[in-house]
């Protein structure tokens, strides 16, 4: 006996499962449109929680409005500009890399104008180097010959068209478009302006503490961040320049993690040296972990005190260079425990 099937039943279903079909592709077709057609005020759920919920470490994001703020008298002459990692090369070709290794998260740069100044307009360049002593290392690597030092912050410093200083984590150059008595005060005003819209904490360098003072040449402290003399194991590198008996050489100090590795490093660089054809002296330097080397016509010499690695080099006579380490080593046992150089 064969079996009736309901046509009826089986048209329904088919109906039902086609206008199903139909509401997941209006859905479906809803959220691609959606995907393609963000609206800015609806915002992410991150954003919107509470400063309790959101994770300690999250770095400050300054809306791009409000990050420079103008004195009186003075306007913008252009869009607000940042560059991160990825597009800082477009911005200041050439010059890139020195900030890279340095630390550098993000640039703010914007043009502005002040009536007092004419035609002349200025820029304001603001790096973002996540600490002090990053923005420190930008800051004394690109110091000018023409420097006069100025008070407004621990490091500042300005010349006929330009400003610099060290704010917090912020290396700040405020740059005018021609030479001009007419800028610096403008620049000055802008520059007080951001200091007191970033209030940061204020922070010292110990290191540069520990240079002595005879002989050092004024303004001469820096910090190379990578790659010091050429030695890629040398990083986060304070130097300065000495001027004794008409002659000028270097002196240089990095706190590392550990006593092992500052003795290690020690050791690395003058095995380094002596690879390019450096011969080790037998001088007796007064201090037990020194070494020294002469090379090209002149003196090298490194020594490790607890977790400090310092020396002297391109001293062209051998008497000022014991002397400089010497005076270099019993400032760095001096500020620091005996304990230190037992780790």
């Amino acid at each position: 006996m064969s079996r009736k099937v309901n046509t009826n039943t089986g048209q329904k279903q088919t109906f039902i499962s086609l206008a199903i079909l139909g509401t997941l592709a209006v859905i479906a077709g809803g959220i691609f449109i959606v995907q393609f057609n963000y609206n800015p005020a609806v915002k992410p759920v991150s954003s919107v929680l509470s400063v309790g919920h959101q994770k300690e470490k999250t770095p400050a994001v300054f809306p791009e409005n409000s990050f420079i703020s103008f004195p009186p008298g003075q306007t913008p002459s252009g869009a607000l500009e940042t560059f991160d990692a990825t597009n800082l090369s477009d911005k200041i070709d050439g010059k890139a890399e020195l900030y890279l290794s340095a630390g550098f998260t993000r640039l703010y740069s914007q043009r502005f104008e002040d009536k007092t100044a004419g035609n002349v307009w200025m820029e304001a360049f603001i790096y973002d180097m996540q600490s002090n002593q990053n923005a420190f290392s930008v800051f004394s690597a690109q110091r000018r010959e023409d420097a006069q030092t100025i008070d407004i912050e621990q490091y500042a410093y300005q010349t006929q068209n330009a400003l610099f200083f060290v704010h917090g984590p912020f290396y700040v150059e405020i740059i005018a478009s021609d030479v001009s008595v007419s800028v610096i005060e403008p620049m000055t005003r802008f520059a007080e302006a951001f200091i007191e819209k970033h209030p940061v904490k204020t922070q010292t360098i110990a290191e540069k503490a520990l240079f002595p003072e005879k002989g050092l040449v004024r303004d001469s402290i820096s910090l190379i961040s990578a790659d010091a003399f050429g030695y890629e194991r040398f990083d986060h590198m304070f130097t300065a320049t000495y001027r004794i008996k008409g002659i000028e050489f270097l002196a240089f100090i990095s706190r590392r993690k550990t006593s092992r590795e500052a003795q290690e490093l020690a050791a690395g660089y003058l095995d380094f040296l002596t690879a390019f054809g450096g011969k080790p002296t037998d001088d007796d330097l007064g201090i037990k972990t020194a070494g020294m080397i002469n090379i090209l016509d002149a003196y090298e010499i490194v020594f490790s005190y607890g977790s400090y690695l310092a020396g002297v080099r391109e001293a062209s006579e051998k008497l000022p260079a014991q002397e400089l380490a010497m005076q270099l080593f019993n400032r760095i046992k001096e500020a620091n425990p005996a304990s230190d150089a037992k780790e």
